[in-house]
């Protein structure tokens, strides 16, 4: 305790012997953190750990010992303690425990804004249901009944109601209500006041004012709440209540209550958006207008569906093709909506897609103009009588123009960033449907190419044609075992031996042979098939692994690729230890990680605690392509990091590109100085690996040493001259 008082920590601790001291102390209160000795007279460290997990799942545990060796620790956090610190060396304690402390504070908000989005995911499906059920049912106390079952059931509120005035005799009706078991006679009428002294209930003051009201406390909020008592003893802790408005005039209100949780400001949009599919509702569910809208208009937006904007441009082509002027139909996505989705939350990409729309009615006020195709796609059709190309050009620029500005979404400045795709009547098709089908090939070629615009060609379709093929084909290559893997050695330049190699992924297509990684990989990702795929490589490297080494082939090292997702999976390190078995901690023979800069940037603190706990088991940790992302420097000492590998494009300038040499040479010597290892991807050339001997690089991988091998050729490649010295001359005249 001395140290962390020492350290500016106000510490009170209790001291614990055995397991029913122990279980005792968590549950009379919960510790910030639990320190550990790991031999104890009458108990063990690692049964204290076993409990602590158990009854504090949440609070750190460190060992402090001078008794546990290496394999022990290595154990200790497989099984889920943060840290070790030897006694030998209790400088390393305050570290410790400060990071143990800052993870944990981590996890913590993590865990809290988890919490957040599923309770928003809830209420988001009350919308889809709510939304579902205006389609479904036509009678108005059915839906509003249906309304407030959902809100219960689905959205996980303690209460709900929805209430009518009759403007006659200034009274309230409920007409739906889930929850209010405690009351006798919920349906009971309540009078709507026409000033403030007036107001008798909540929902009765929303239909006065027609604003919303939120109650974060029952207890202390100051205006008045019929039924607070029984809301209070039947658990109700906040309230919501909004306006239902028909023509702008306020006629109802609905009301949602919860127990445990406090309703937020995100929430409360969420809820605004149900008021106003509800007004929508009251004012056209006797009309049957209703169905018509949520049949042909996105509810989310109020923009036309497919189906609507392609009858609206029929009945625009069937006008007149005499003196019908070129129209141009644009097909654009807003693009990085997943991350925005996957960042802030699915109610913030729905907010930002309400934003976009207003921004496009406003800049098209004729809204027949406009579609909702669904996701973050959306169409508008341009007439023009040009027909050159820098008229699409100035098409895409023009929409790109109304999102120059950023859009403020709850708080938050989101830049809606566009990819689109054009094409023209009536060169690119005479009819709606297959007019907007050529615009989406031009977008799908757009976002593939990474071009920001594209005019449909007819190859396109084609085009698109054979990659949806690829793509169904690549969602059963795993199962009917077409992926195999090759690998590629990486040379020592001071021994010309090989020190290690990287396996590569390699797809073997049953229509068209061997499939370049450049084709598939981006299909891979964009399927959804990465993680699975991941996992095969890594177990299939480990099973080759240990082939050569039964084969009694010269000791190697394997490099496996993980992708970003697959790092960001919870206990990745503990799946990536089982896979690796009996490879794990042997020095000679093994599976190491590269990754990409990418993953470290943000807030990636779970992926350093995942690549921590793999460094500590004995596997070396590289970072892929570096140079090419924008990873802070200043993090560099502080990762879990053992190599640079300097990207392919910089090497492929040596020497000749001054600017190349400069970056390659830094790279090397910021390695060398945080002791790490720098590999130089994509040598070809023998002035490539003149220069790089020079700077003192360590290791080197290209076509100049070998192509990526199967596995066959590789072992025929170790046991000819993989044991020997490798190119040994060309580099000895390197280094003269």
């Amino acid at each position: 305790m001395w140290r962390l008082k020492q350290a500016g920590y106000v510490c009170a601790f209790r001291c614990v012997v055995n397991e029913i001291e122990m279980r005792a102390a968590l549950r009379a209160e919960l510790p910030d953190l639990i320190l550990s000795d790991f031999s104890l007279p009458a108990f063990d460290g690692m049964s204290a750990l076993a409990i602590a997990r158990a009854e504090a799942p949440g609070v750190p545990f460190i060992f402090l010992s001078g008794t546990i060796g290496e394999e022990r620790a290595i154990e200790a956090l497989k099984c889920g303690a943060i840290d070790y610190v030897l006694k030998s060396n209790p400088k390393r304690l305050v570290p410790a425990v400060e990071r143990a402390l800052q993870e944990a504070q981590l996890r913590r908000t993590s865990q809290a804004a988890e919490r957040q989005v599923a309770r928003l995911t809830r209420v988001l499906q009350m919308l889809s249901g709510i939304n579902s059920a205006l389609v479904r049912i036509q009678n108005r106390d059915e839906v509003m009944a249906e309304t407030c079952r959902l809100a219960h059931s689905v959205g996980g509120y303690t209460v709900a109601m929805l209430a009518l005035i009759n403007p006659t005799t200034r009274m309230a009706r409920p007409v739906g209500w889930a929850g209010y078991e405690f009351l006798a006679r919920p349906e009971q009428e309540f009078p709507v006041a026409d000033h403030e002294a007036g107001d008798t209930s909540l929902m009765g003051r929303v239909i006065r004012t027609g604003e919303a009201i939120l109650c974060p406390d029952l207890e202390s909020f100051p205006h008045v709440i019929h039924w607070r008592d029984k809301l209070i003893a039947a658990g109700v802790r906040s309230l919501a209540c909004l306006p239902l408005r028909v023509d702008n005039t306020p006629v109802g209100s609905f009301l949602c209550g919860t127990g445990s949780t406090v309703i937020g400001r995100d929430e409360l949009l969420l809820l605004e958006e149900v008021a106003a599919n509800l007004s929508f509702a009251l004012q056209y569910l006797d009309k049957q207008d209703a169905v018509h809208f949520l049949s042909y208009f996105e509810p989310l937006t109020g923009l036309a569906k497919r189906a609507l904007f392609c009858e609206r441009l029929s009945r625009l082509l069937i006008r007149g093709t005499d003196s019908l002027p070129r129209l141009e139909i644009t097909v654009f996505d807003i693009t990085h909506l997943s991350v925005i989705n996957d960042s802030f939350g699915r109610h913030t990409g729905d907010r930002l897609l309400q934003c976009v729309a207003d921004r496009l009615k406003a800049h098209f006020p004729d809204t027949e103009q406009l579609a909702h195709l669904g996701g973050g796609t959306f169409a508008c059709v341009n007439a023009s009588r040009e027909r050159a190309d820098a008229k699409i050009r100035t098409l895409h620029e023009d929409v790109a123009r109304v999102f120059g500005r950023p859009l403020s979404v709850d708080g938050r400045e989101i830049i809606a960033e566009i990819k689109s795709g054009v094409a023209c009547y009536p060169d690119d098709g005479r009819e709606a449907n297959e007019l907007v089908q050529n615009a989406e090939a031009a977008l799908k070629e757009a976002k593939t190419s990474g071009e920001r615009y594209l005019h449909h060609r007819v190859e396109m379709n084609s085009e698109l044609a054979r990659r949806v093929g690829l793509e169904q084909r690549l969602r059963t290559a795993l199962d009917k075992g077409q992926f195999l893997l090759h690998y590629q050695p990486k040379i020592t330049l001071q021994t010309g031996r090989i020190a290690s190699v990287e396996a590569l992924l390699r797809w073997h297509d049953p229509e068209n042979g061997l499939t370049s990684p450049a084709v598939f990989l981006p299909l891979l990702e964009s399927a959804g098939l990465m993680a699975a795929t991941g996992a095969w490589v890594l177990r299939q490297a480990a099973s080759d692994c240990r082939a050569w080494r039964c084969k009694g082939l010269p000791p190697i090292r394997v490099a496996v690729n993980l992708s970003p997702p697959e790092l960001r999976q919870r206990n990745i390190a503990g799946e990536i230890l089982e896979a690796i078995g009996d490879l794990v901690g042997d020095p000679a023979w093994g599976i190491d990680i590269e990754i990409t800069e990418g993953v470290l940037s943000g807030d990636s603190s779970s992926c350093v605690h995942a690549l921590r706990l793999l460094r500590a088991a004995g596997i070396r940790i590289a970072i892929d392509d570096f140079g090419t992302g924008f990873s802070s420097l200043g993090r560099l000492s502080e990762l879990p990091i053992d190599t640079l590998k300097i990207d392919r494009l910089f090497t492929s300038r040596l020497p000749s590109d001054r600017r190349s040499c400069t970056l390659v040479s830094t790279i090397i010597g910021l390695a060398h100085a945080f002791d790490m290892t720098t590999v130089a991807e994509g040598v070809e050339t023998r002035m490539q690996l003149d220069y790089l001997v020079r700077e003192g690089c360590d290791e080197s991988q290209g076509y100049l040493h070998s192509r990526p091998l199967p596995r066959a050729d590789l072992e025929s490649w170790l046991i000819g001259v993989g044991s020997a010295a490798t190119g040994g001359s060309d580099l000895r005249s390197a280094r003269a």
